[in-house]
């Protein structure tokens, strides 16, 4: 399963993986005239790197990281990086201050993120976007192991077993909504078997969000 390279507990940070994704999924929906960027979870930098290398040196790119060796590399690739837990944290920025705030895989790993997402958004400058990718517990291999009674925690994946909090397509629209922000987009990244993909197709994508195994959101804060 992809996730299993970034999706690693920060205990297992030293993984290649967690300190070497691009995310080149997440960086196609930054608005190109985005200046100042907030990665949450930044790992080592090096998908604030790939931002700054896409878009602009001149962009700014801060993140938090509570690994400290990851936050360590990270300082040597983008801008401002704090090691911290971001629940309880106070982040230095002014009111207002980032054109984007990035959650990717960690809203999921937090005890409140509904509270995170509230609180972030003061840093917002109006207009300004949130981007998160956060994987769909509603997906069709989860509800067939419910079936059979089954609920596996692993090392990672959909029951990636650092795992607090888990969505579907609906809990994230109200999340976000109860946040205060408007929802701009939402993509679906598809894991599936061919089988699957074909019965979605016939069915005119009716079952998409059961074959969906990751949403990327853009929310936009009013």
């Amino acid at each position: 399963m992809w996730e299993r390279f970034f999706l690693k507990s920060k205990t297992m940070g030293k993984e290649d993986g967690y300190y070497g994704h691009k995310r080149t999924d997440i960086l196609e929906h930054i608005p190109q005239d985005a200046r100042r960027i907030f990665d949450v979870g930044c790992g080592a930098g090096i998908f604030g790197a790939a931002i700054k290398e896409e878009r602009s040196a001149s962009v700014e790119v801060a993140g938090i990281e509570i690994d400290a060796e990851a936050a360590q590399k990270a300082a040597s690739k983008i801008d401002r990086v704090i090691t911290g837990d971001v629940e309880k944290t106070d982040l230095p920025f002014p009111e207002g201050y980032f054109d984007v705030i990035i959650y990717g895989d960690i809203l999921e790993h937090l005890m409140d993120p509904w509270n995170v997402l509230k609180k972030h958004k003061d840093l917002l400058r109006p207009g300004g976007h949130v981007i998160a990718s956060i994987p769909n517990i509603a997906h069709y291999k989860i509800l067939r192991d419910l079936r059979n009674k089954e609920w596996r925690y692993e090392k990672a994946g959909l029951l990636d077993e650092t795992h607090l909090r888990f969505f579907t397509i609906k809990s994230i629209k109200r999340m976000f909504i109860e946040a205060g922000y408007r929802i701009v987009s939402i993509s679906n990244i598809v894991r599936a078997s061919q089988t699957m993909k074909r019965l979605n197709k016939l069915l005119l994508n009716r079952i998409i969000d059961s074959i969906t195994e990751q949403y990327i959101i853009v929310a936009q804060k009013p």
